[in-house]
């Protein structure tokens, strides 16, 4: 023979053996020897058979996993379930993981049962075709989800996979935190053929999450080699994945890479690989355009062959509609192919706006400090809904506890105005702060049957002096200035003219505030506002008469309202927001958001329950911010003050945490209702300071003292005697007075105490320890006061801090909030709550036991039986109350309505 007669002898020859052998394997192994044996050269090495580049990426990524060549295309085994379209290894947080990917099973937003339809042409030689049904669910720290795959095959398809066969999966993952997430998911195969049947598939994943634009995933698939009926096992595949969200970690757009690679079937045979490219991209008002690429057969002659899916999610409230097209030639060979879906979640994407609504806000209690940021939030949220067309706000309570606070929900229904959105106000028998609120508002409307308990601010002052005269109990405190009123309490029977003074000029300067805002709202002039406001208290057809609200309906008729203030029909709802997916994977950059909230003690925080006091522990504050300070998801703080002041101790504990905080992120600070004494010392490391206009802070000084109890002791029968080894030894003691030397002792310790404070605020506010001992000594200015002395950078509230946190953070608009330290209830609180009586049932039992004054006096006494008697305090003085002629409502959180603090 000649050399071409020997080659095709030859080539028969092999031809021969090779169908021997294939007649003794079974169904499965011939196909899988076909493919191999049908398998051809990489067209990469062919320049004339090179794809677009597109394709050669997608072969680069091939090269990442492993330096060896692909030999095959990854068999079309007996596991492949029904495709989801565009949905990838390392970003598929939705049901669709149960066959993609289980670990993302962890990050599951909600609730989800979704069915997809996948239709790949009459001709199509792939089986992975058909129908499923999933549904997700997300527990505490597990989700889990049970799929259903209905393949039904061409008979295009090579046997036995041209057989219909269903395949049920059982997922679990576990949530390892926002960043990390393992699941694991148990298949059972059924069918008539007995090579797809009676499979037992377990597939287990990973994801890691770095950052909030990077997910990582791998996935092993099959890796007990699952047997079917005829004992055909499945080979181990993997897929390695990657996703990156490039605009800031937006879902905006979401480039996935990924690869998978299936184990030889033959000892010493190479594995087969199958790059994929996904892509999703936002589309506004719409939902998300996604597709996918997938190369296959690489070896195969003329190249890599092409399987593709390309359609549009649609999203609706809570349901989401899914169609497009499948086409590629590896998927299909009568033109292209469909798919379609439907998904109904407990959650919410980004989509079709509904019509506008109108929002209802009920408030029936007035919030306080924490309740009072998350009412804040819950404003801002509306203003940024684009399907809000309105607001109601419908006041059972007041809507803040101080002025300084009302000021914050104006500025909030004022945001809600210039985004476009009606405010509409539905009083009961409200106030003045409500007064205050509403007045920003498009319009008021009043229960016919109830009234405004308004005309004028009164502030009244509790002096203990009298009474502790009579208990035969002495106080004696040494001061640093006149101006410093909280030691009066305790040892005068009623205010110095100074003190009187003080009083009265903080309620003109609130009052003048109060009279600016309500006057610009309800566009009458400052003086004749204040003429009417002096006829009060108003009935409801008064007030009306007075013009201080709109119209009179009843809270049946708040519809009829609304639609006259929108000038048509509306649609009024209550405010139940959906839970929405995360915008950003991961542990989202974010703001802490530190509360300084009651009066400031040394230890840990503390509260009691039936007085509605708190008292803010220097270590739990410090440990919050350390905490911050620490945590590399924040990126900002803001150091949220409230409160008049304590231990001087527990003042500079914070100071020094909140120092070492603003030297490695952005400090913030924003004064609420007060921050006064103790509480300003504790701001003065941040940069700005924000303080509301009537917020109450300064008093920038110290006093020192104790009482001694001995009268009392004695009015009883009890004598003591003490005995000393130094003539000060029990100098501090409750059981005699200070001597003329100590007193003059004490003075000097609590000038160096008061020079320190000055020295701290002179170095924190970049001024001269002359110019704050000008405006200090005691003084209490208001926010807007403090803006001109220098004491604060800017006149906002707590928006307007958190927006400049997320400035200087270099954070988008959007960055969550971490509100720390975590709240506590004390475990008198903890037993009341067990047993049925709530914040508010607490306050109402504290009210139905205790006198009005009865129980504000024990208000103001209760910070000073922690304080002990040998703690030198930064405090402001305790308002017993500073009224706006509301009715009193408890606050969630503070039972019954606790008075604001004052100089």
């Amino acid at each position: 023979m000649n050399a071409l007669q020997r080659m095709n002898a030859l080539q028969r020859m092999n031809a021969l053996q090779r169908m021997n052998a294939l007649q003794r394997m079974n169904a499965l192994q011939r196909m899988n020897a076909l493919q191999r044996m049908n398998a051809l050269p990489c067209p990469a090495r062919s320049p004339r058979r090179a794809r677009p580049s597109a394709a050669a990426a997608l072969l680069a990524l091939c090269a990442l996993a492993g330096a060896t060549a692909a030999h095959a295309a990854p068999p079309d085994g007996p596991s492949q379930p029904v495709p989801d379209p565009g949905k990838a290894v390392a970003s598929s947080d939705d049901t669709s993981a149960l066959a993609v990917n289980p670990a993302n099973l962890a990050f599951l937003p909600g609730t989800e049962l979704r069915w997809t339809w996948v239709s790949t042409g009459s001709a199509s030689p792939l089986p992975a075709r058909g129908h499923s049904l999933a549904l997700g669910v997300p527990l505490w720290f597990l989700s889990t989800g049970l799929r259903v795959d209905f393949l039904d095959p061409t008979g295009a398809a090579a046997a036995p996979l041209d057989s219909p066969s269903r395949w049920v999966r059982w997922g679990l993952a576990l949530d390892a935190g926002p960043t990390l997430a393992f699941g694991t998911t148990l298949g059972w195969s059924s069918s008539d053929a007995p090579a797809l049947d009676s499979h037992f598939s377990l597939t287990s994943g990973v994801t890691v999450r770095p950052a909030p634009w990077l997910s990582l995933s791998a996935v092993a698939r099959d890796w007990n080699r699952p047997e079917s009926r005829l004992r055909d096992a499945i080979e181990r595949s993997y897929d390695l994945g990657v996703a990156v969200r490039p605009f800031g970690g937006r879902r905006a757009l979401e480039i996935g890479l990924e690869t998978a690679y299936a184990e030889g079937r033959d000892p010493g045979e190479g594995g087969a690989w199958a790059p994929r490219a996904t892509l999703a991209m936002r589309v506004p008002y719409v939902g998300t355009l996604r597709g996918d690429v997938t190369l296959r057969d690489l070896e195969a002659d003329g190249g890599p062959r092409i399987a593709a899916m390309a359609g549009l999610d649609i999203n609706v409230d809570e349901a989401q509609l899914s169609a497009g097209g499948v086409f590629g030639d590896a998927l299909t060979k009568s033109g292209a192919g469909f798919y379609a879906g439907v998904a109904l979640r407990s959650f919410t994407e980004p989509g079709v706006r509904l019509p506008a609504r109108v929002v209802r806000v009920r408030l029936d209690s007035t919030p306080g400090v924490r309740r009072h940021t998350h009412f804040l939030q819950q404003l801002w949220r509306l203003a940024d809904d684009p399907e809000v067309a309105g607001v109601a706000l419908v006041l059972r309570a007041e809507p803040a506890s101080s002025l300084a606070h009302a000021e914050e929900v104006a500025d909030a229904v004022r945001e809600l105005r210039r985004r476009g959105k009606k405010v509409v106000c539905h009083l009961e028998d409200n106030g003045g702060r409500s007064l205050h609120v509403c007045s920003q508002a498009d319009a008021i409307a009043m229960n016919p049957a109830g009234g405004l308990r308004f005309s004028g601010i009164s502030s009244s002052y509790f002096y203990f002096g009298g009474l502790l005269k009579k208990l035969g109990v002495q106080a004696d405190f040494v001061r640093i200035g006149p101006h410093k009123l909280a030691p009066e309490q305790f040892a005068r029977e009623g205010s110095t003219p100074i003190g009187k003074d003080d009083h009265q000029a903080l309620l003109d300067r609130l009052n003048d505030t109060f009279l600016r805002t309500v006057s610009a709202g309800r566009r009458i002039p400052v003086e004749e506002l204040r003429r009417r406001l002096a006829r009060g208290p108003f009935l409801a057809q008064e007030a009306r008469l007075n013009g201080l609200v709109d119209l009179l309906a009843y809270d049946d008729e708040l519809g009829r309202v609304v639609d006259e203030v929108m000038g048509r029909a509306s649609r009024l709802t209550d405010d139940a927001p959906d839970d929405a997916a995360p915008e950003r994977w991961g542990r989202s950059p974010r703001v802490a958001l530190v509360y300084l909230d009651g009066d400031m003690i040394d230890g840990e925080s503390r509260s009691v329950p039936l007085l509605g006091v708190k008292l803010a522990g220097s270590y739990t504050v410090a440990g919050a911010l350390r905490r911050a300070r620490e945590d590399a998801s924040v990126r900002a703080v803001v150091l949220r003050v409230e409160t008049g002041g304590g231990s001087t101790l527990a003042s500079d504990v914070i100071l020094r945490e909140a120092i070492l905080t603003a030297r490695v992120k952005p400090l913030v600070v924003s004064m609420g209702s007060q921050a006064a004494s103790g509480g300003y010392y504790a701001s003065v490391a941040g940069s700005p300071i924000f303080a509301n206009p009537s917020t109450i802070t300064g008093s920038i000084g110290i006093f020192y003292g104790k009482v001694d109890v001995t009268g009392l002791l004695e009015k009883i029968g009890v004598r003591v005697e003490t005995l000393r080894s130094a003539p000060r030894a029990d100098a501090e003691s409750l059981y005699r007075p200070f001597t003329d030397d100590e007193r003059e002792q004490l003075g000097i310790k609590v000038k160096q105490l008061y020079d320190r404070f000055v020295a701290r605020v002179a170095e924190g506010r970049r001024m001269t320890p002359d110019e704050v001992d000008a405006v200090a000594r005691g003084r209490v200015w208001t926010g807007a006061q403090a803006l001109e002395r220098r004491l604060v950078d800017r006149v906002g509230g707590l928006r307007e801090a958190i927006a400049e946190a997320r400035r200087l953070g270099k954070l988008p608009d959007d960055a969550p909030l971490l509100a720390l330290p975590e709240e506590g209830t004390s475990l008198l609180g903890m037993a009341l709550g067990l047993v049925g009586f709530s914040a508010s049932a607490q306050g109402e039992l504290a009210a139905a036991t205790l006198p009005p004054v009865m129980l504000d006096a024990a208000r103001a006494l209760a910070p000073f039986l922690v304080f002990g008697a040998d703690r030198p305090l930064a405090r402001s003085e305790f308002a017993g109350e500073i009224s706006f002629g509301a009715p009193a409502s408890a606050r969630e959180g503070e039972p019954g309505l606790r008075a604001a603090g004052a100089p």
